[in-house]
């Protein structure tokens, strides 16, 4: 009867066996950060720890873009100092013009290409150090680079969100300056009209852009084509309009006080006038824009990311969708071949 009764764990699944207690699970891996709704100040307040902490990582990344926006005004500035510019005072001078005009086009481009792949390479790093893994610029950078045309559409959909009304606008207010000017308008009344069409403008546009700014955190979290992460960012960032706006500020703030560790050089070079000298103060003037524009760009891709994830949490529960993924499927209890297998009478 024993031999009947007896059975073998491994024939029957491994929850059938005895005298060997099944091995503890895995161990979740836990956010870096706790995952809860946050406060502007607390976010901002993560945003600058997480950027002391990995300050190379992000400043390595920052620096790739603001090195093609310094690689591309330098040949813009040797082209200019070789090429003598004219007065464009004549037809002959305005086509001489047009080599500078689409070295100045291919830089536009060449920039917006870099920054757009480094911004979602920033966001890339913040995610992945946010909830608890480590990474690097080399793989913050493969994350994002198949995607690139992404956000390079995602960056020109903002652009022109913020600026389409300014744009559409120019044009009536030229006209209606041009006609204020024929019937004696003065220009009080031109100034007046301009005045108010660009700032309703520039008031629709901060408040699109805004809207809109959340999208690459959205694509490189959920990987949606650029129509889908605009809309995602809309729903997203409504109900935080306005705490978005004072991160913006603080950034405008920080480019202001980098615009005032510059405005000396650019001071000697209006003084220094057509010499030799200019270049060498620009050249210094490029470097200094370099080291500025490393340090203050990745403060708003980093506080960007921190507040997509907060409203996450506040609208979709994102804290308890990351638990239950970091804790993974049940994991089933192997015996090891040579385990001895215990007999039921």
């Amino acid at each position: 009867m024993a031999e009947e009764s007896s059975f073998d764990a491994r024939q029957y699944g491994s929850e059938f066996h005895s005298g060997f207690p099944p091995p503890p699970p895995p161990p979740v891996r836990a956010a870096a950060y706790e995952l809860r709704p946050l406060t502007t100040g607390e976010i901002l307040d993560r945003t600058f720890y997480l950027y002391r902490g990995n300050f190379w990582l992000f400043t390595g990344i920052s620096a790739v873009a603001a090195g093609a926006a310094t690689l591309t005004s330098m040949v813009q500035l040797i082209y200019q100092h070789f090429s003598h510019p004219a007065k464009l005072a004549t037809a002959a001078d305005i086509l001489r013009s047009v080599p500078a005009i689409l070295i100045g086009f291919v830089a536009a481009v060449i920039y917006l290409v870099v920054y757009s792949v480094a911004h979602a390479a920033t966001v890339s790093a913040v995610t992945t150090l946010y909830l608890g893994d480590t990474t690097s610029n080399a793989q913050a950078f493969r994350a994002v680079k198949d995607r690139w045309l992404r956000y390079v559409g995602i960056a020109l959909w903002q652009i022109w969100s913020s600026m389409w009304l300014i744009a559409v606008a120019f044009v009536p207010l030229v006209v209606a300056s041009a006609l204020l000017g024929v019937a004696g308008g003065g220009l009080v009344l031109e100034g007046l009209v301009a005045f108010v069409g660009f700032f309703a403008g520039g008031i629709y546009g901060m408040i699109a852009y805004i809207r809109n700014s959340l999208a690459v955190p959205v694509e490189v979290m959920e990987d949606l084509p650029v129509r889908a992460a605009m809309r995602r960012s809309k729903h997203l960032s409504a109900g935080t309009k306005g705490r978005i706006f004072l991160m913006f500020l603080l950034v405008f703030v920080l480019y202001m006080v980098a615009g005032g560790v510059q405005a000396p050089i650019g001071m000697m070079i209006v003084k220094a006038g057509p010499t030799g000298r200019i270049y060498l103060l620009q050249i210094l003037s490029l470097f200094l824009n370099f080291v500025m524009t490393t340090l203050v760009t990745p403060v708003a891709a980093i506080a960007l990311c921190l507040f997509y994830i907060d409203q996450r949490v506040r609208k979709e529960g994102f804290d308890i969708e990351f638990l239950l993924d970091r804790s993974g499927p049940p994991v089933a209890v192997v015996l090891p071949v040579d385990a001895p297998v215990a007999e039921i009478p």
